[in-house]
């Protein structure tokens, strides 16, 4: 089944799958913030976390990742964390009423990173870390596993660095071979150092972009 066909069977068209990119509310939303919910074709509203668990669950469950469900539960709790505690950026697409893609991150200063893994971070990349001082640190890039070879996975990516345009900015994944770490090297990212462990049990691959 080629590209076109796969999305018609989806019920979208190319045309469809447009990347948004949405500022979360500056400030963060607090600790009485009810998940926003989101439909297809309103701007501006954020995906709830129970979307972002989904999609993660789906895409990291086929090779090379094979990853057990319940880290995608754990994205989707990190996930509601950062809107929560902070303003967040995303770039997101979306067709027949799911979400297909997403990018989000936020920015990164040390002296507000006061957690047992950003401390692990620092500590394993040495004097590297210096390097992420005021960044933006890439949480997620997930994308539908029916629309592989469509291209959005790279369009959500490409999306979301043109909204931080000027900044450096991280990521750390899995230190294998496979088709996201051949898409962040090709958009720029080289290997920093590595960070705490990954989902596979290694310790993560620390990947850094310098603004562009």
């Amino acid at each position: 089944m080629d590209d076109h066909a796969e999305l018609e069977v989806l019920g979208a068209s190319p045309a469809e799958l447009n990347v948004e990119l949405v500022w979360g509310i500056p400030g963060g939303l607090g600790q009485s913030w009810d998940p926003i919910g989101s439909a297809a074709g309103i701007p501006g509203v954020l995906p709830p976390p129970h979307e972002i668990e989904e999609l993660y669950a789906a895409a990291a469950a086929e090779p090379p990742l094979n990853e057990d469900p319940k880290h995608a539960a754990l994205f989707g709790k990190l996930y509601d964390l950062s809107v929560r505690n902070g303003q967040v950026l995303i770039a997101a697409a979306r067709s027949d009423g799911r979400l297909r893609s997403i990018a989000y991150g936020h920015f990164w200063s040390w002296a507000e990173q006061d957690h047992d893994w950003a401390h692990e971070l620092a500590s394993t990349l040495g004097d590297a870390a210096a390097a992420l001082e005021w960044s933006f640190a890439l949480n997620l890039l997930a994308r539908d596993p029916h629309l592989r070879s469509s291209g959005l996975g790279r369009t959500t990516l490409q999306t979301w660095l043109a909204g931080i345009s000027g900044y450096s900015c991280w990521l750390q994944t899995n230190d294998i071979d496979s088709p996201a770490r051949s898409l962040y090297e090709s958009l720029g990212f080289v290997a920093l150092g590595h960070g705490p462990q990954a989902p596979n049990g290694q310790p993560g691959l620390v990947m850094f972009r310098p603004p562009a």
